[in-house]
Protein backbone atom coordinates (compact mmCIF):
# COMPACT_ATOMS: atom_id res chain seq x y z
CA UNK A 1 0.00 0.00 0.00
CA UNK A 2 1.29 3.21 -0.82
CA UNK A 3 1.73 5.61 1.90
CA UNK A 4 1.27 9.40 1.42
CA UNK A 5 2.29 11.98 4.05
CA UNK A 6 0.59 15.30 4.12
CA UNK A 7 2.53 18.58 6.00
CA UNK A 8 0.80 21.27 7.31
CA UNK A 9 3.63 23.53 5.90
CA UNK A 10 3.52 26.86 7.48
CA UNK A 11 2.61 25.17 10.71
CA UNK A 12 5.80 22.53 10.87
CA UNK A 13 8.07 25.64 9.78
CA UNK A 14 6.22 27.80 12.33
CA UNK A 15 7.58 25.23 15.28
CA UNK A 16 10.86 25.18 13.57
CA UNK A 17 10.71 28.67 13.61
CA UNK A 18 10.80 28.93 17.58
CA UNK A 19 12.81 25.54 18.14
CA UNK A 20 15.93 27.28 17.32
CA UNK A 21 17.51 30.42 18.15
CA UNK A 22 16.95 33.20 15.29
CA UNK A 23 21.37 33.47 16.10
CA UNK A 24 21.28 30.35 13.88
CA UNK A 25 22.47 31.83 10.42
CA UNK A 26 25.01 31.04 7.29
CA UNK A 27 28.07 32.10 6.60
CA UNK A 28 26.47 35.17 4.97
CA UNK A 29 24.66 36.27 8.11
CA UNK A 30 20.95 34.51 6.39
CA UNK A 31 18.89 33.80 9.21
CA UNK A 32 17.90 30.32 8.69
CA UNK A 33 16.84 28.72 11.75
CA UNK A 34 13.00 27.85 10.66
CA UNK A 35 14.59 25.99 7.77
CA UNK A 36 17.32 24.04 9.82
CA UNK A 37 14.25 23.26 12.09
CA UNK A 38 12.05 22.28 9.31
CA UNK A 39 14.17 19.92 6.82
CA UNK A 40 15.82 18.59 10.69
CA UNK A 41 11.95 17.61 11.48
CA UNK A 42 11.38 16.47 7.89
CA UNK A 43 14.01 13.77 8.02
CA UNK A 44 12.77 12.66 11.17
CA UNK A 45 9.37 11.93 9.50
CA UNK A 46 10.48 10.47 6.65
CA UNK A 47 12.90 8.20 8.74
CA UNK A 48 9.94 7.08 10.83
CA UNK A 49 6.89 6.85 8.11
CA UNK A 50 8.88 5.78 4.86
CA UNK A 51 6.50 7.68 2.61
CA UNK A 52 6.09 6.76 -1.08
CA UNK A 53 4.34 10.13 -1.67
CA UNK A 54 5.03 12.80 0.08
CA UNK A 55 3.10 16.78 -0.09
CA UNK A 56 3.33 20.11 1.64
CA UNK A 57 -0.06 21.76 2.07
CA UNK A 58 0.34 25.56 1.47
CA UNK A 59 -1.77 28.40 2.52
CA UNK A 60 -3.61 30.81 -0.76
CA UNK A 61 -1.86 33.51 -1.16
CA UNK A 62 -4.91 36.05 -1.06
CA UNK A 63 -5.12 37.97 2.22
CA UNK A 64 -8.84 36.89 2.85
CA UNK A 65 -9.77 33.24 2.70
CA UNK A 66 -13.62 32.26 2.69
CA UNK A 67 -14.11 32.07 6.62
CA UNK A 68 -12.75 35.45 6.79
CA UNK A 69 -15.62 36.59 4.68
CA UNK A 70 -18.17 34.57 6.81
CA UNK A 71 -16.90 35.53 10.13
CA UNK A 72 -14.39 38.77 9.68
CA UNK A 73 -12.71 38.08 13.38
CA UNK A 74 -11.92 34.67 12.36
CA UNK A 75 -8.48 34.82 14.04
CA UNK A 76 -8.56 37.50 14.99
CA UNK A 77 -7.10 37.08 18.12
CA UNK A 78 -3.85 35.44 17.48
CA UNK A 79 -0.51 37.12 18.73
CA UNK A 80 1.39 38.56 16.06
CA UNK A 81 4.96 38.00 15.42
CA UNK A 82 7.30 40.92 16.48
CA UNK A 83 8.67 42.65 13.65
CA UNK A 84 12.12 41.63 14.02
CA UNK A 85 10.54 37.84 14.33
CA UNK A 86 8.17 38.39 11.12
CA UNK A 87 11.01 40.09 9.07
CA UNK A 88 13.41 37.03 10.15
CA UNK A 89 10.39 34.36 9.28
CA UNK A 90 9.46 35.61 6.01
CA UNK A 91 13.00 35.46 4.79
CA UNK A 92 13.23 32.35 4.89
CA UNK A 93 10.17 31.28 2.93
CA UNK A 94 11.78 31.67 -0.63
CA UNK A 95 14.94 29.08 1.01
CA UNK A 96 12.18 26.62 2.44
CA UNK A 97 11.22 26.51 -1.20
CA UNK A 98 14.22 25.75 -2.34
CA UNK A 99 15.05 23.40 0.07
CA UNK A 100 11.13 21.73 -0.87
CA UNK A 101 12.26 22.17 -4.92
CA UNK A 102 15.68 20.51 -4.18
CA UNK A 103 13.71 17.53 -2.54
CA UNK A 104 11.37 16.92 -5.24
CA UNK A 105 8.68 17.72 -2.60
CA UNK A 106 5.68 18.86 -4.63
CA UNK A 107 3.72 21.83 -2.60
CA UNK A 108 0.21 21.96 -3.15
CA UNK A 109 -2.12 25.72 -3.10
CA UNK A 110 -5.93 26.61 -3.50
CA UNK A 111 -6.74 30.33 -4.02
CA UNK A 112 -9.22 31.53 -0.80
CA UNK A 113 -8.86 27.74 0.96
CA UNK A 114 -6.41 27.69 4.08
CA UNK A 115 -3.91 24.56 4.41
CA UNK A 116 -6.45 22.31 5.97
CA UNK A 117 -8.54 22.38 3.28
CA UNK A 118 -5.90 21.58 0.95
CA UNK A 119 -5.06 18.60 3.32
CA UNK A 120 -8.58 17.37 3.78
CA UNK A 121 -9.21 17.50 0.32
CA UNK A 122 -6.13 15.24 -0.93
CA UNK A 123 -6.86 12.94 2.32
CA UNK A 124 -10.41 12.40 0.42
CA UNK A 125 -9.43 12.62 -2.75
CA UNK A 126 -6.88 9.73 -2.38
CA UNK A 127 -8.74 7.33 -0.21
CA UNK A 128 -8.66 3.62 -1.31
CA UNK A 129 -5.31 4.58 -3.64
CA UNK A 130 -3.11 5.68 -0.11
CA UNK A 131 -2.97 5.24 3.07
CA UNK A 132 -2.25 9.34 4.70
CA UNK A 133 -0.66 10.62 7.27
CA UNK A 134 -1.09 13.86 8.37
CA UNK A 135 1.16 16.16 9.77
CA UNK A 136 0.48 19.01 12.15
CA UNK A 137 -0.23 20.64 15.57
CA UNK A 138 -3.44 22.16 14.81
CA UNK A 139 -5.93 19.56 16.10
CA UNK A 140 -8.80 20.82 13.76
CA UNK A 141 -7.50 18.33 11.30
CA UNK A 142 -8.29 15.53 13.37
CA UNK A 143 -11.61 15.37 11.93
CA UNK A 144 -10.37 14.07 9.29
CA UNK A 145 -9.06 11.04 10.95
CA UNK A 146 -10.73 7.74 9.07
CA UNK A 147 -10.11 4.20 8.05
CA UNK A 148 -8.01 5.33 5.61
CA UNK A 149 -6.02 8.60 7.32
CA UNK A 150 -4.11 9.10 10.75
CA UNK A 151 -3.29 12.22 12.43
CA UNK A 152 0.27 12.52 13.47
CA UNK A 153 0.89 15.35 16.26
CA UNK A 154 4.55 15.86 16.59
CA UNK A 155 6.23 16.42 20.34
CA UNK A 156 5.73 19.85 21.70
CA UNK A 157 8.28 20.92 24.42
CA UNK A 158 9.08 17.93 26.55
CA UNK A 159 5.54 16.49 25.49
CA UNK A 160 5.61 13.04 23.12
CA UNK A 161 4.68 12.91 19.61
CA UNK A 162 1.54 10.99 19.33
CA UNK A 163 0.20 8.77 16.21
CA UNK A 164 -4.06 9.14 16.36
CA UNK A 165 -6.02 6.60 14.64
CA UNK A 166 -9.67 6.46 15.54
CA UNK A 167 -9.03 4.40 18.61
CA UNK A 168 -6.52 6.63 19.59
CA UNK A 169 -8.84 9.49 19.13
CA UNK A 170 -12.17 8.12 20.59
CA UNK A 171 -10.12 7.18 23.66
CA UNK A 172 -9.06 10.52 24.41
CA UNK A 173 -12.34 12.74 22.68
CA UNK A 174 -14.86 10.37 23.71
CA UNK A 175 -16.70 10.64 20.37
CA UNK A 176 -15.54 9.63 16.91
CA UNK A 177 -13.37 12.06 14.87
CA UNK A 178 -16.16 13.36 12.77
CA UNK A 179 -18.00 14.57 15.76
CA UNK A 180 -15.27 17.29 16.58
CA UNK A 181 -17.10 19.98 14.07
CA UNK A 182 -20.01 19.30 16.60
CA UNK A 183 -18.23 19.92 19.68
CA UNK A 184 -16.12 22.93 18.20
CA UNK A 185 -19.58 24.06 17.47
CA UNK A 186 -20.45 24.65 21.07
CA UNK A 187 -17.22 24.72 22.54
CA UNK A 188 -15.42 27.34 20.32
CA UNK A 189 -12.03 27.55 19.68
CA UNK A 190 -10.31 30.52 21.36
CA UNK A 191 -7.10 30.04 19.06
CA UNK A 192 -8.65 31.04 16.40
CA UNK A 193 -11.74 33.12 17.80
CA UNK A 194 -14.45 30.98 17.24
CA UNK A 195 -17.09 31.69 19.52
CA UNK A 196 -19.27 28.34 19.92
CA UNK A 197 -22.01 28.85 22.42
CA UNK A 198 -21.56 31.50 24.99
CA UNK A 199 -21.36 29.50 28.23
CA UNK A 200 -20.90 25.75 26.60
CA UNK A 201 -17.32 24.30 28.43
CA UNK A 202 -15.43 21.17 27.56
CA UNK A 203 -17.24 19.14 29.66
CA UNK A 204 -21.01 20.21 28.19
CA UNK A 205 -19.88 20.19 24.91
CA UNK A 206 -18.57 16.51 25.07
CA UNK A 207 -21.65 15.64 26.65
CA UNK A 208 -24.19 16.59 24.31
CA UNK A 209 -22.09 15.51 21.06
CA UNK A 210 -22.04 12.09 22.92
CA UNK A 211 -25.57 12.03 23.81
CA UNK A 212 -26.88 13.41 20.52
CA UNK A 213 -24.33 13.25 17.69
CA UNK A 214 -24.95 16.64 15.61
CA UNK A 215 -25.74 20.12 16.17
CA UNK A 216 -28.75 19.48 13.82
CA UNK A 217 -30.01 16.72 16.35
CA UNK A 218 -29.13 18.96 19.55
CA UNK A 219 -31.46 21.27 18.82
CA UNK A 220 -34.21 19.49 17.69
CA UNK A 221 -34.25 17.88 21.20
CA UNK A 222 -33.39 21.14 22.94
CA UNK A 223 -36.22 20.72 25.19
CA UNK A 224 -34.85 17.45 26.99
CA UNK A 225 -31.89 19.62 27.46
CA UNK A 226 -31.28 20.26 31.42
CA UNK A 227 -32.95 24.14 31.29
CA UNK A 228 -29.66 26.15 31.94
CA UNK A 229 -28.22 24.47 29.12
CA UNK A 230 -30.99 24.77 26.64
CA UNK A 231 -31.32 28.20 27.27
CA UNK A 232 -27.72 28.94 26.40
CA UNK A 233 -27.92 26.91 23.14
CA UNK A 234 -31.26 28.89 22.11
CA UNK A 235 -28.93 32.20 23.13
CA UNK A 236 -26.20 30.83 21.24
CA UNK A 237 -27.54 29.23 18.40
CA UNK A 238 -26.57 31.56 15.18
CA UNK A 239 -23.38 31.31 16.74
CA UNK A 240 -23.06 27.57 17.19
CA UNK A 241 -24.00 27.18 13.48
CA UNK A 242 -21.70 29.30 12.05
CA UNK A 243 -18.98 27.94 13.84
CA UNK A 244 -19.68 24.53 13.01
CA UNK A 245 -19.42 25.63 9.12
CA UNK A 246 -16.05 27.89 10.31
CA UNK A 247 -14.61 24.48 12.19
CA UNK A 248 -15.38 22.08 9.01
CA UNK A 249 -12.55 21.28 6.83
CA UNK A 250 -13.24 21.75 3.46
CA UNK A 251 -12.73 17.94 1.13
CA UNK A 252 -13.43 19.65 -2.42
CA UNK A 253 -11.67 22.41 -2.71
CA UNK A 254 -10.36 23.72 -6.07
CA UNK A 255 -7.25 21.94 -6.60
CA UNK A 256 -6.07 19.98 -9.72
CA UNK A 257 -3.77 16.97 -8.39
CA UNK A 258 -2.42 12.86 -9.17
CA UNK A 259 -1.34 10.84 -6.43
CA UNK A 260 1.47 9.94 -8.85
CA UNK A 261 2.44 13.80 -9.08
CA UNK A 262 3.29 13.39 -5.25
CA UNK A 263 5.35 10.70 -5.55
CA UNK A 264 8.73 10.67 -2.98
CA UNK A 265 12.68 9.63 -3.75
CA UNK A 266 13.80 10.80 -0.45
CA UNK A 267 16.17 13.67 0.64
CA UNK A 268 19.34 12.14 -0.21
CA UNK A 269 19.93 13.49 -3.46
CA UNK A 270 22.46 15.53 -4.94
CA UNK A 271 20.53 18.68 -4.78
CA UNK A 272 19.45 18.93 -1.13
CA UNK A 273 23.33 17.59 -0.23
CA UNK A 274 24.18 20.65 -2.47
CA UNK A 275 21.94 23.17 -0.57
CA UNK A 276 23.10 21.45 2.78
CA UNK A 277 26.84 21.87 2.02
CA UNK A 278 26.16 25.75 0.85
CA UNK A 279 24.01 26.59 4.09
CA UNK A 280 26.47 24.69 6.62
CA UNK A 281 24.00 21.65 7.93
CA UNK A 282 26.93 19.08 8.20
CA UNK A 283 24.42 17.52 11.11
CA UNK A 284 21.64 16.98 8.88
CA UNK A 285 23.67 15.72 5.90
CA UNK A 286 24.75 13.17 9.00
CA UNK A 287 21.20 12.38 9.36
CA UNK A 288 21.04 11.60 5.54
CA UNK A 289 24.04 9.48 5.96
CA UNK A 290 25.93 11.08 3.58
CA UNK A 291 28.43 12.83 6.18
CA UNK A 292 30.44 11.32 8.76
CA UNK A 293 30.41 14.18 10.84
CA UNK A 294 27.13 14.06 12.90
CA UNK A 295 27.33 15.68 15.95
CA UNK A 296 29.69 17.78 15.30
CA UNK A 297 29.41 21.60 16.10
CA UNK A 298 28.55 23.69 12.54
CA UNK A 299 31.27 25.99 12.75
CA UNK A 300 32.25 26.47 9.31
CA UNK A 301 29.18 28.05 7.02
CA UNK A 302 26.49 27.60 10.47
CA UNK A 303 27.19 29.85 12.95
CA UNK A 304 25.93 30.80 16.58
CA UNK A 305 26.23 34.12 16.81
Amino acid sequence: MKRLVLIDTANFLHRAFYAFPMQLTTSDGQIINAVYGFASMLISLVKEFEPTHLACALESEKEIVFREIEFPDYKATRVPKSPEEQAAYESQIPLLGEFLEAAGIKTLKSEGYEADDVIGTVAVGTKGKAETIIVSNDRDLTQLIDGASRFYLPAVGKGKAKLYGKKEFLEEYGFTPGKLVEYKALRGDPSDNIPGVRGIGDKTATKLVKEYGTLRNIYKNILDIAPAVAEKLADGKDDAFLSRKLVTIVTDAPLEFELKDLEFKGLDNPKVVELFEKWGFKSLLGKLGVSQEEGKEEKSQLKLL
